[in-house]
């Protein structure tokens, strides 16, 4: 079996967000290795449905679901801005930028820049969809954090996450 079958729900395998990862996996066969033995080691996993809840669940302007967003595969090239939007529906996380060198050369991604999550030792990666134990992030994956942002610090951040985590206008907007 493939690493894929194991990241990736049979629900959502035809979501376009995953095509980094898929691609990553079919072309680099160092990254997949060091990826398979960190998903059997409990170290690496594909987005849980506690994730993707809390996806369905935000509230975002312009756009049908935040859902959408990774069905279309609008995530790929833009981690800044989904890992901020995604930062949203956690508590405690911080936003972190830098390289991940195997990124490089990949949508918008000339030299491996970076933004992903962390909460609780835990990497959020809105581009491949995973989430990593972050020693393992860095140590084998090769994720290089140059800063790390505490975005709940910010009464901008805090009132923009309050609407989009607020179900009493979901309803409204959806129908």
């Amino acid at each position: 079996m493939d690493v894929l079958d194991f990241l990736i729900d049979e629900d959502k395998r035809n979501y376009k967000c995953f095509d980094a990862l898929k691609e990553l996996v079919s072309s680099n066969e160092e990254f997949c290795e060091r990826l398979t033995d960190g998903y059997f080691s409990s170290k690496v996993e594909g987005f849980s449905a506690d994730v993707w809840e809390k996806i369905g669940k935000q509230n975002i302007r312009r756009i049908n679901s935040f859902t959408d967003i990774f069905v279309d595969g609008a995530n790929i090239g833009y981690c800044t801005v989904a890992s901020k939007q995604l930062s949203y529906s956690f508590d405690n996380c911080y936003i972190c930028g830098g390289v991940v060198d195997v990124l490089a050369g990949t949508k918008n991604c000339v030299d491996g820049s970076h933004t992903w999550l962390v909460e609780n030792g835990k990497i959020y990666d809105t581009t491949l969809m995973l989430i990593i134990d972050e020693v393992f992030a860095k140590e084998s994956l090769g994720y290089k954090e140059e800063n790390r942002y505490d975005p709940n610090r910010d009464k901008f951040y805090s009132a923009a996450k309050e609407f989009t985590l607020d179900s009493s206008f979901s309803n409204s907007i959806r129908k």
